[in-house]
């Protein structure tokens, strides 16, 4: 590549390998400050002189140089503060703080209030010691519902509590929440406890508040016309959220691919712009004047959104990038949306591993880059121009996105193109009238509510349109997770589509001349392939997921058939770990279906998850302790007569289940009495074996079942157990650990958890032991491969 050519091309590699050194900095580390700015330096000169000589290899040293700033970006961002309010976790404090966004308010199934305040934090005292500190923190508290606090943007706030680093589930495909909230600046969190928090008054944020007093205008004038649950999908058209919305309505955008709607997105902005150049067109007005309302109708929308991040950066590029199309600059919104994407991400390098910069960025290059040859196919092939025009955007933008929704979701909607064709033009219509009927009521409120009543209406036809969608067999499709070559290759290959055609058939000469060759490192390819299978057996996997303050084991036999050990669970039933935690899991691992489920006992911790399980994946049978089938039906939150209930069944001990040449042994399942009703004393015990190798699931055990389980003549031993009760000291008895005589044990326990596991004392017990131990509070998922004498382990998290 000479200097000058392909400066397009040129750009998108330079952003390449800027998120290339920003990932290799998260990944590996980074070397130090010095070595990285020296190199730097080295790379600018020697960059500057291979341009001045207009050397070929002068887009090389320019990728390196990029590359290296990339490290050294992640590297400023990723190291907090020395006074940063993160370095005061597990420390009991009080915080001062000033209120950053609106409190998020849920109800969890007692019916108490749990609220969510975003304060950026001035001051920490601890004990008598008062210090200024930074940054920002989630403070958490607990109260009924006549007691909520009132309380504004910009008002002081105090509370007190144990400083803890958010954290969210650390598995393959989750969110890294982690590093989400960093990005926002949130670097820690706080719960109340029952004191809640002590608010101060304060006159500042005056257009903050404005912004909000807007938001709730619109939300009000929402609710008069229409039901709770119709006005929060629309608020969440307008403004994003998923708050108060139908859990069947959020089902069925999603299963239809337009679940994007409902948070603000590129999509907004774009439809917006496309709106006021439509007008503009209509009137003829010239451009400079078009240039202008778009660029106003966006700047609006974001002061209406709340101007939080993710506005502005979908207000940036979509804006910048839809008025060099509505300027009819088309060549130059890729250069913009290029330079854009270089400029955020070396400013804020976190925002690579954020979600909703990920999709933004790439819908908005497939729109840019891949629509407008799609639609010129359609239109080829006699496509009508409105339905060509659909088609072609939904595709480029699920194309431009296809790894990352596989990563996150492992779904592809089928039904997403009628979606966008059927209901997509009407939700387009509900946006445009809701904004200008809450700008209409301010002025003639009768004007706002038709308005408002008509878009009900419109939502209405949108909710059945869906409805009937998401129910299509084959509406939506597993895609497997991909990994970093996969990508590569795709995205590789996707470039191969933009390529002009002098360029296409350079490419094609290329691989005609070198044919013999390619075709002996595919066979070379192949040969290496099956020969590292036969010389691999089959083996079978174990994974510890990381569910939080509870326990969840996969486990997936050679002959690719699953089983699930417990289901994780919370008890407040605020978070549905089983649906927003396991079921993704297993979509992660390609797991579509289990043969059985396998219940320690009725702790929400272990079986609150089996409810969405049941619900959302096909199951044979449950296997539980004698607790009866009431007892789950209230741990899962299903109705008494539910008919995924029939699939229960309790275990009997000494059972056994053989496939595959795996072994699964109902080791222990203690009978009720007067004295052993329920809980943890009901705690089933179950074996997995492969060869020679075993895994030992304890459940919640007990010190006192774990002497009968050994009195009753029952042999444990097996190769990796999972440390009873989480690592309580009511668990894990010197007996016991000698009797099992493990080699590794693995804890299934939360970050910060309010019961204190494991306790230090059973980690001793464990390490004097010479146990190899692994927490899923530390290490994430936890997984085991074995072919039945070797053992191998990865962790997520480390």
């Amino acid at each position: 590549m000479e200097t000058g050519q392909h400066p397009q091309l040129f750009l998108a590699g330079c952003l390449a390998v800027l998120c290339a050194g920003i990932a290799a900095g998260k990944l590996f580390g980074t070397p130090g400050c010095g070595v990285l700015a020296v190199t730097v330096i080295l790379l600018l000169g020697l960059a500057a002189l291979m341009v001045w000589r207009r050397s070929r290899l002068s887009w090389l040293i320019f990728f390196l140089l990029f590359f290296a700033v990339g490290m050294i970006r992640f590297m400023a961002v990723d190291k907090l503060p020395e006074q940063d309010i993160s370095h005061f976790a597990h420390q009991e404090v009080k915080v001062t703080g000033i209120l950053r966004e609106e409190p998020q308010i849920a109800e969890d199934l007692t019916g108490q209030k749990k609220i969510r305040y975003e304060i950026d934090v001035s001051n920490v005292k601890e004990g008598e010691q008062e210090q200024s500190v930074s940054g920002g923190m989630y403070v958490y508290s607990r109260v009924n519902p006549q007691e909520v606090p009132q309380v504004q943007v910009g008002d002081e706030i105090t509370a007190a509590g144990k400083v803890r680093i958010p954290q969210g589930y650390q598995n393959p495909g989750q969110l890294d929440t982690r590093t989400l909230l960093k990005a926002q600046g949130i670097t820690a969190s706080l719960s109340t406890g029952k004191q809640g928090i002590v608010v101060m008054p304060r006159e500042t944020k005056a257009f903050a508040r404005w912004i909000i007093s807007i938001r709730e205008h619109y939300r009000n004038q929402l609710v008069k016309v229409m039901s709770k649950e119709d006005a929060s999908a629309v608020f969440a058209m307008l403004f994003g959220g998923y708050e108060g919305i139908k859990p069947e309505l959020l089902q069925d955008f999603t299963a239809t691919g337009i679940v994007h709607i409902l948070s603000v997105s590129g999509s907004h902005i774009s439809l917006l712009a496309a709106v006021m150049a439509w007008l503009s067109g209509l009137l003829r007005l010239p451009k400079g004047i078009t240039a202008g309302l778009v660029i106003g109708a966006i700047v609006l929308y974001c002061i209406l959104s709340g101007c939080v991040p993710p506005v502005i950066r979908s207000g940036i590029m979509g804006g910048l990038t839809f008025l060099a199309l509505a300027l009819e600059r088309e060549k130059a919104a890729g250069f913009i949306l290029l330079l854009t994407g270089i400029v955020m991400v070396a400013i804020s390098p976190l925002l690579l591993f954020h979600i909703s910069f990920q999709l933004s960025f790439l819908a908005t290059a497939g729109l840019l880059f891949l629509a407008p040859g799609i639609r010129q196919w359609f239109r080829l092939k006699r496509v009508p121009e409105l339905v060509a025009g659909s088609m072609a955007i939904t595709i480029a933008a699920q194309v431009g996105t296809l790894p990352v929704l596989a990563w996150y979701f492992n779904q592809l909607s089928l039904s997403s193109l009628l979606a966008n064709l059927l209901a997509v033009p009407i939700i387009e219509l509900i946006l445009v009238l809701a904004l200008f009927a809450g700008l209409a009521a301010l002025v003639i409120p009768l004007a706002g509510a038709v308005l408002f009543t008509g878009v009900s209406l419109l939502l209405g036809v949108v909710a059945e349109i869906v409805r009937i969608l998401a129910r299509l067999p084959a509406s939506q499709i597993w895609v497997p997770s991909p990994n970093a070559l996969g990508v590569l290759v795709y995205y590789l290959l996707l470039g191969g589509f933009l390529l002009k055609e002098e360029q296409r058939n350079f490419l094609g000469q290329q691989l005609e001349k070198n044919r013999r060759l390619l075709a002996a490192g595919g066979i070379a390819g192949i040969l290496v392939l099956g020969g590292w299978r036969y010389a691999h057996p089959p083996e079978l996997l174990v994974h510890f997921v990381d569910v939080g303050q509870g326990d969840c084991c996969l486990v997936v036999t050679p002959g690719g058939h699953a089983f699930l050990f417990d289901t994780g669970g919370t008890r407040d039933g605020a978070f549905d770990v089983g649906e927003r935690v396991v079921v993704p899991y297993l979509s992660h691992y390609g797991v579509q279906k289990l043969d059985a489920v396998f219940l320690t006992h009725a702790h929400e911790d272990h079986a609150a998850g089996g409810g969405a399980i049941l619900h959302k994946i096909p199951v044979g049978k449950v296997y539980t302790a004698r607790e009866g089938v009431s007892a789950y039906a209230r741990s899962m939150r299903l109705g008494d007569n539910d008919p995924v209930l029939l699939k229960l069944e309790a275990a009997r001990q000494g059972s056994r289940l053989q496939i595959d040449g795996v072994i699964i042994e109902v080791l222990y399942a203690p009978a009720l009495s007067a004295e052993l009703t329920a809980g943890n004393e009901a705690s089933n015990v179950y074996r997995v074996s492969y060869g020679r190798a075993s895994f030992l699931l304890t459940g919640d055990l007990t010190s006192a079942n774990e002497r009968n389980l050994l009195q009753d003549g029952i042999n444990p031993e097996s190769t990796v157990i999972k440390a009873g009760h989480h690592g309580s000291d009511t668990s894990s008895s010197q007996e016991f650990l000698q009797a099992v005589h493990p080699s590794w044990a693995v804890f299934c326990v939360g970050r910060d958890n309010r019961f204190g596991h494991p306790k230090e004392t059973v980690l001793k017990r464990y390490q004097e032991a010479g146990i190899k131990i692994y927490r899923t509070d530390e290490d994430g998922a936890v997984v085991f491969h074995t072919d039945g004498r070797t053992m191998q382990v990865e962790t997520y998290a480390s």
